[in-house]
């Protein structure tokens, strides 16, 4: 050891300089390339930005086409080759004709940070509700982390009985909430709204199917309730399977379940919004 430090003393500034450098150049690459990471599950969901609450109305999701280019196995990898994210599963389904909510289930190589109880991707904390940018193959994907490994998910699932009322209303007709006639029949009774996986989240049990209710004032003021035979009021029993969340009820994650609500109906040929008017539980 004495020989050593001898012959280091021996050495020019510039010498021991670079002598430093590559110790801790040596240290940053064992660092960076030997220190041990992990794969974790995570989900993401695909265009979302952030977690603050936009109306589900609003053209929220991804475009259809869009939707359409990810497949189980896609992969994103480092400048080494190595794979740093990989599809394991995909949930989508329709919130419009146009528009589908994708979610992401990713194995995603992280290095766990003892420091904060982290872990890391790219550089950044993996956590619940931070946005995540990937390259899977040549998809650039944006979204937000919506769940990860080891963290408990308080939704629980929860089937529901709820009637409702196919409202459109019209300035054309003031006095009547009903609906033309091709939507009332284009509704069946067995009509199934379900995700890219088959399951079902919306069941058609019943349908019932009126000429529409109109009030017309008499010469005198009086004020009666009349049948339009064109128009017809549609009265829907459905099958719902329902998110709980905090004694609260969801439809896709976001849509709240309440009286007075909308519940969307999109099947192959027809999306109509519905007004939920009872929510009970099945016996």
């Amino acid at each position: 050891m004495k020989k050593v430090r001898a012959a280091f003393n021996k050495l020019t500034l510039f010498d021991k300089a670079l002598i430093i450098i590559a110790i801790l150049g040596f240290a940053f690459f064992a660092y960076v390339f030997f220190r041990k990471a992990t794969y974790i599950s995570a989900t993401i969901k695909v265009g979302e930005e952030n977690i603050l609450y936009q109306p589900w109305t609003t053209e929220t999701g991804t475009r259809t086409w869009f939707s359409q280019l990810f497949y189980k196995g896609m992969k994103e990898a480092d400048g080494l080759g190595r794979t740093m994210a990989e599809v394991v599963s995909i949930r989508s389904y329709d919130t419009a004709p146009s528009r589908k909510i994708v979610y992401l289930t990713l194995k995603v190589k992280a290095v766990y940070n003892r420091a904060s109880n982290q872990n890391i991707f790219k550089g950044t904390p993996l956590v619940i509700g931070s946005p995540i940018r990937l390259y899977l193959d040549k998809l650039l994907v944006e979204g937000l982390v919506t769940d990860i490994e080891g963290v408990k998910d308080p939704r629980e699932k929860q089937t529901l009985i709820v009637e409702a009322q196919i409202r459109e209303e019209t300035p054309v007709f003031p006095e009547t909430s009903g609906t033309k006639e091709y939507i009332a029949d284009a509704l069946k009774v067995g009509d199934e709204i379900k995700d890219d996986q088959g399951n079902i989240i919306v069941k058609i049990l019943d349908k019932r199917v009126e000429d529409a209710k109109k009030l017309v004032t008499t010469a005198s003021g009086g004020v009666l309730v009349q049948r339009n035979p064109l128009r017809r009021d549609v009265y829907l029993s459905l099958e719902v399977n329902a998110i709980k969340i905090g004694g609260r009820f969801y439809l896709f994650d976001d849509i709240p379940l309440l009286v007075g609500g909308e519940i969307p109906l999109n099947t192959p040929i027809i999306s109509v919004l519905s007004e939920v008017t009872k929510i009970s539980f099945p016996q």
